[in-house]
This record gives C-alpha cells, structure tokens and sequence, in this order.
C-alpha cells in the first residue's frame, strides 16, 4: 500500500474578484494530511488572494489567510513547496471546505483559470514525523 498520496483539488475562478466556494472529501485510504500547496498560473492573480480552509471541521486557515503563503516559484525543490502542518489533521474521508477569493483589479485576459490545491496525505503513525521511520522503544 502507498504511504502517501498528492490529492487535488480544482477551484475554478472565471473573473476578477469571484469568492468562490469549494467542498471535497480526503481519500479514505490516508489517515493524516500532512501538508498543502496551492499553484495559481500566473504571479498576476496572486497577490492579494486568499484562502480558507477547514478540514474535519478543524479550522486550518481563515477566510483571509493569503494564498502567496502556501505558494512558490519553480525555483524551490519540489519536496520543499508544501505548507507542512505540525498539528496532526485527520484525513481517512474527512470533509474538506473552504472559500478562494480572486483578487480585485487584475488583468481580465487571465480569466478563467483554475487554482490547484495539492494535500499531501500519510500513512503514518502519530510519533512518526515528516515521514521518518522511528525505532520503537522497548522496557
């Protein structure tokens, strides 16, 4: 079985400004979300995005939680562009829930386009971190 898994999510924005709503559900087979990316298709639509996010009803990001902060250009290494979370966030079927909100004001030959929102999802155990096998302990 996979230890883990990049789900994605596709929000699609079709003007400048549009607050969109979007719902899914984590792959079943996962049991820890253990970090997000998001890609836009041009730095344009960036700034001054924002996103909320609530996995299991756990609020993860708020409604003004900018997007640029879960982003980055192709200079990073692709093992290094996830928003890694420190909190253990329940996957295993969780409902996913959030809001994207374009920002006002950019170019309108952009539009329309689709945010990809990227969770990576573990197998793993809750002593285990970043995906490292640890030796158990014995009495």
């Amino acid at each position: 079985m996979k230890n883990h898994k990049f789900q994605q999510i596709r929000i699609r924005i079709n003007a400048p400004g549009d607050s969109v709503r979007f719902a899914a559900e984590t792959d079943k087979l996962f049991a820890k979300v253990r970090g997000v990316f998001a890609s836009v298709p041009s730095d344009q639509v960036l700034v001054g995005a924002t996103i909320g996010l609530k996995i299991n009803g756990q609020d993860v990001f708020d409604d003004a939680h900018e997007v640029r902060m879960i982003t980055c250009g192709n200079q990073v290494a692709p093992n290094n562009k996830f928003f890694r979370f420190e909190e253990h966030i329940e996957a295993g079927g969780s409902a996913i829930e959030g809001r994207y909100t374009d920002p006002q004001g950019t170019n309108p030959t952009l539009y329309p386009y689709d945010v990809k929102l990227y969770l990576w999802l573990v197998n793993e155990s809750h002593s285990d971190k970043h995906g490292e096998k640890h030796p158990e302990k014995h009495s």
